[in-house]
């Protein structure tokens, strides 16, 4: 009912609420409820009530999901995003208007994904900045910004076009709901790949997290291990 963003976050009583733009850092004992609430895709999965008011998934009004981390005292940040590593940039001719589930997926892409590239360019750009500040004037404090690493982990292949492979999984009544708003299509499987919760679907995309982690297993080991001075 607020449209604010609230991380509601379980931690060291010395960490300070923090209160900006549209979001909030609420300080709680983190239950089921809570967990639910962030799972609500809007439209999909309904809201949950958490004291006097409902709670969908976080992402919706978050412009800087990065933010959190750093409230709490991070200096290292480890991404895990969803979206490939390289998309296909190339602007081709359309075909036809575009479908309900075409323009659906990007909608939830908008939602989930975009603004977390925003805000790693962000972090990078500041920590682009920082190389040029003189280390006594960070150390001293003069300067309020600190240096953040960051580390980002992205599959090697496209999810929904792993979706479109497993599409055929659904129940006969969603699948039949799905066609008619283009989802079985190949232009519309970024937003089946939000609606597939196959267990064989799942362990596809679990085996493709592990192995693209562990191509680059020495840089993460050297990413975890590192401590900062």
């Amino acid at each position: 009912s607020s449209g604010q963003s609230v991380t509601f976050y379980q931690c060291a009583e010395e960490v300070e609420p923090w209160d900006r733009a549209i979001r909030v850092g609420c300080p709680t004992e983190i239950e089921i409820a809570h967990l639910m609430a962030s799972s609500a895709i809007p439209f999909i999965f309904r809201a949950v009530k958490i004291n006097r008011e409902y709670f969908g998934d976080g992402s919706m009004r978050q412009i800087a999901p990065i933010s959190p981390a750093l409230h709490l005292g991070a200096n290292k940040i480890m991404v895990i995003g969803v979206r490939g590593a390289k998309e296909d940039d190339v602007r081709e001719e359309s075909s036809g208007y575009p479908s309900m589930a075409q323009v659906g997926g990007h909608v939830l892409n908008s939602i989930f994904l975009d603004s977390m590239d925003v805000d790693l360019e962000r972090l990078q750009r500041i920590n682009r900045t920082l190389d040029m500040v003189p280390d006594k004037h960070i150390e001293s404090g003069a300067v309020e910004l600190k240096p953040v690493e960051v580390l980002q982990i992205a599959p090697s292949r496209d999810i929904g076009k792993i979706a479109e492979q497993h599409a055929h999984r659904l129940p006969k009544s969603v699948s039949y709901f799905l066609r008619g708003i283009g989802a079985m299509r190949h232009e519309g499987t970024n937003l089946l790949s939000y609606l597939l919760f196959d267990k064989a679907y799942c362990r596809e995309l679990i085996a493709l997290g592990y192995a693209d982690t562990i191509k680059r297993r020495d840089e993460v080991g050297a990413f975890l291990e590192k401590t900062n001075d």
